[in-house]
């Protein structure tokens, strides 16, 4: 029980010299750069220029080669690369799409049949 209190003791007195450590660098720091008073304009924008200031902060670039910004020698070939993959998917997309447009027609001419048939009229090749 006594080892308690002396630790609450020697923790009460820890914090309140901590406390007061804070208190002395806080008023120092108002010695060497007075703050503006709270809620004036000058408080406002010094709030706003810290908060465009944090914003600001941004790590910094990775470094890129000058043929990456500038454009290579291999630009050529990759925009060639790039028109062929292209043509390749819209040929491939068209030979799709006519596929699906045949095999409609041929479905349409199927039913046609049928009916023509059901109705007796001669049918279509």
């Amino acid at each position: 029980f006594d080892k308690e209190q002396q630790r609450e003791m020697e923790r009460a007195q820890s914090k309140h010299e901590r406390k007061q450590e804070t208190k002395r660098q806080k008023e120092a720091m108002e010695e060497l750069a007075p703050r503006p008073d709270p809620g004036s304009f000058q408080a406002r924008m010094e709030k706003r220029h810290q908060k465009g200031a944090y914003c600001r902060e941004r790590p910094p670039s990775p470094e890129m080669r000058d043929a990456d910004l500038m454009g290579g020698d291999n630009v050529k070939a990759q925009m060639m690369k790039q028109r062929q993959s292209r043509e390749r998917r819209e040929a491939e997309k068209a030979v799709q799409g006519q596929a699906k447009l045949d095999a409609y027609r041929e479905k349409e001419k199927e039913k046609m049949n049928e009916f023509r048939r059901q109705m007796g009229l001669p049918l279509e090749d």
